[in-house]
């Protein structure tokens, strides 16, 4: 495990409690995808099954930096210190791209391997024509479902800022659940089917 993400670093909660929270399904097939408001933030997550093994599966997040060219809405990544980045999100035209910068730390939680980030204000400067995440946090979760599948649920922030319409927030938050999952499934060259 590289430097990127650090052990150390102070527990977060970087996505909401899976009790008491009032999750509505957007989509069930090829992936699942649901969305809640908690707190008034809106939240969403993402499940599906990766046709490989959690090592290798979770291997693709903790190395990110270096798989940035196969996630199709991923800009760049700007490694500001060894676990803090700068995520550039692609969004289409004509809207503006996205970014977040976030710190990523690494946990165990029983046989799932766990990645969660949380923003970090002013750790890096604002770029013209990019729209700042203020609040982009998260997590990935790795759970093993035999010896050759991995069970994932991505987790996220879904606040999208900038002048993006509201009635286009469930459509951008289904693309954005399908297009992770696919991604890190493509990281592997394996298959992503609905948990």
């Amino acid at each position: 495990m590289s430097a990127f993400f650090s052990l150390l670093l102070p527990m977060v909660q970087a996505a909401p409690p899976d009790q008491g929270v009032s999750w509505e399904t957007l989509l069930s097939s090829p992936v699942h995808i649901e969305c809640a408001t908690v707190d008034g933030t809106p939240w969403c997550r993402s499940t599906g099954v990766i046709g490989a093994p959690l090592g290798d599966v979770s291997h693709a997040i903790g190395d990110m930096r270096h798989n940035a060219d196969k996630f199709e809405n991923v800009l760049k990544i700007d490694i500001i210190d060894p676990d803090t980045v700068r995520v550039v999100l692609d969004y289409p035209q004509p809207l503006s791209d996205r970014d977040y910068v976030a710190r990523y730390t690494r946990l165990t939680d029983g046989e799932a391997t766990v990645y969660r980030w949380e923003p970090v204000p002013g750790a890096a400067p604002a770029e013209a024509g990019v729209v700042r995440l203020p609040n982009f946090a998260g997590e990935w979760r790795f759970e093993p479902v035999d010896a050759s599948s991995t069970r994932v649920r991505y987790t996220w922030h879904a606040e999208i800022n900038g002048s993006f319409p509201a009635f286009a927030y469930e459509t951008a938050w289904k693309r954005a659940g399908q297009e992770a999952l696919k991604d890190l499934a493509k990281t592997q060259g394996a298959s992503l089917n609905a948990p």
